[in-house]
């Protein structure tokens, strides 16, 4: 038996030693940029250094625990400094001043109630002039026109007025009544109206009363166009058909054939 050759002993030899073959999908190692091939045959990539978890947690206790230690230290001399202060003025407000012994309160007066009965402020006119009366007396009412002022005045009143002859006659059950007034223009501007329009008659039972055309003994009518310039004035009378029972109790007036705002009334009993 003979014995290979040198060359292809070496061969051999060199397959034996060489390092197995890369696997072309395992990623090659590299230890640096000065060292390309992988490790020893047998050694795996170096494990990762471990991080300092002991250091970690010193830093998360120093950033939660600094801030609770300063609120706890603020709320504690808060309540220190604060308490003391908050106690005194308590006791200061429950407590009054003592006047002393020889301090004395001084006797308030004593106020005898009042006998006058309070009376109700009648209503009153744009002058201030009231606008309820009695007969014979005036009231001032202004009309719907600017600078148009009247005063009126309840002269007479009638409760059983005598119908003129030709006159219309009050019908079974009633009876006439009627008032004599003086109207006199105290405004800027004349006064033109029918005066009759805005007399109304009311009885003990509130029941309204409107003019009537009749014409009685005790005066003339004033006319349907009635014109009274500034300053003037004129005298008639209004009347009015009412039950024969019926107890007359106020009379109403109001410029402007009763549709002025300001309504004068004059009480009869």
């Amino acid at each position: 038996m003979g014995y290979p050759s040198e060359p292809h002993r070496q061969q051999q030899e060199a397959a034996a030693f060489a390092p197995p073959p890369q696997d072309p999908y395992r990623p090659q190692y590299t230890a640096g940029p000065d060292h390309l091939g992988g490790p020893p045959y047998g050694y795996g990539p170096p494990t990762p250094p471990t991080p300092p978890r002991r250091r970690l947690a010193l830093v998360l206790a120093l950033a939660i625990g600094v801030p609770v230690l300063l609120l706890g230290g603020a709320a504690t001399a808060w309540f220190v400094l604060i308490e003391p202060v908050r106690d005194s003025i308590a006791s200061a407000s429950a407590s009054p001043a003592d006047p002393g012994p020889s301090a004395e309160l001084p006797a308030e007066p004593a106020t005898p109630p009042s006998e006058e009965p309070s009376q109700e402020t009648a209503p009153k006119g744009d002058d201030d002039d009231p606008l309820t009366s009695r007969p014979g007396g005036t009231v001032t009412l202004t009309g719907l026109e600017p600078g148009s002022k009247v005063a009126v005045t309840l002269n007479e009143v009638y409760h059983d007025a005598a119908p003129t002859a030709d006159s219309a006659q009050p019908r079974p059950g009633n009876r006439l009544a009627a008032v004599q007034l003086t109207l006199t223009n105290k405004g800027r501007v004349g006064y033109n109206d029918a005066p009759m329009n805005g007399a109304v008659m009311i009885d003990s039972g509130s029941q309204q009363y409107p003019f009537s055309i009749s014409r009685v003994e005790q005066g003339l009518p004033f006319h349907w166009m009635t014109s009274i310039k500034p300053g003037d004035s004129l005298k008639g009378t209004v009347v009015f058909e009412v039950p024969e029972d019926a107890e007359l109790v106020r009379f109403q007036f109001a410029l402007n054939s009763g549709y002025a705002q300001q309504r004068g009334e004059w009480a009869l009993r």
